[in-house]
């Protein structure tokens, strides 16, 4: 259906995306396109599987045996996380307070 479209060649994930495990759709999948032992491929093909996660989050009407064919010659770039709220540009000390302090005020007795 969409395989006219390009795939990339390169993934991004964030950490926590890449030390998720697959979900039983995905482990039964792959197995079943690869016919080999899911541990086995988890193993010696972890970036294979990374890549394959994000390709069928990224284009899930694509057919999965293409995904995993592609998945072999991608490259996963894990993206650090954003440290800042909302994503603002730079991440800073906090500003210094603005509120004064009064001078102390003579009393006359």
């Amino acid at each position: 259906m969409t395989e006219d479209v390009a795939l990339p060649t390169v993934v991004r994930v964030n950490q926590a995306f890449a030390s998720r495990a697959p979900t039983q759709r995905v482990i039964d999948t792959i197995t079943r396109m690869d016919g080999g032992n899911f541990g086995d491929l988890a193993t010696n093909q972890p970036f294979r599987l990374t890549a394959f996660r994000a390709l069928i989050r990224d284009f899930p009407a694509y057919d999965a045996a293409a995904l995993w064919l592609h998945a072999y010659d991608c490259e996963v770039e894990i993206a650090d996380v954003d440290p800042t709220p909302n994503g603002s540009p730079t991440a800073g000390p906090p500003s210094p307070s603005t509120s004064a302090v009064s001078p102390p005020t003579s009393t006359s007795d």
